[in-house]
This record gives structure tokens, sequence and C-alpha cells, in this order.
């Protein structure tokens, strides 16, 4: 899996960075194909927004979470995808 990181309008220490790497190599277990996940974090007016770009053959999943702490926004993002890449596996594992 590419992994790309940004960071709009601040530095990212790297610790930050590194959190949200591995929160989404926790998406393999799910699913082992995943091709590219950009993130996407920005900073603005003391809140942080994380923006999680996951593409997997067939579908593009997206999420979004703003909150005061860029960890916990970083979080909220993966939950979101998590949910998301779990609804897709479970629907095609009741096609087959």
């Amino acid at each position: 899996m590419n992994i790309g990181f940004t960071a709009r309008h601040f530095q990212a220490p790297d610790d930050l960075r590194d959190h949200a790497e591995e929160g989404v190599l926790k998406f393999e277990k799910h699913f082992k194909r995943i091709n590219n996940c950009y993130i996407v974090m920005s900073h603005e007016n003391s809140l942080f927004t994380t923006e999680i770009n996951l593409h997997i053959p067939q579908h593009d999943l997206n999420a979004k979470a703003l909150s005061a702490n860029g960890f916990q926004s970083i979080d909220d993002c993966i939950e979101k995808i998590d949910h998301q890449i779990v609804k897709i596996v479970d629907k095609w594992k009741k096609h087959r």
C-alpha cells in the first residue's frame, strides 16, 4: 500500500505523521488489496482537519474529521474509514 501524507498550513511533527501511518496500516487486517491511501491534514482556527482518501479495487473511500486535537482527528477519521471497509467487505462476502 502506498501512503501519502500532506500537512497544510502547519509543519506536522513526526509523531503525528507516524500515528496516522500506523492507523492506516490497520486497514489491511480487513482487506489486503489496498492500492493507495492519502492522508491530508490541515490546521485552521485552532482546529485540525484530517481527510483520508483510500483507493481499493472498484471503490474510492473518503472520510473527514474535525477536532481540536490532531491525534483525535486522525483516530476519528480512521474509525470512519474502517467502518466503510467492513461494510464493503461484508457485502462482497454475502454476494459470493
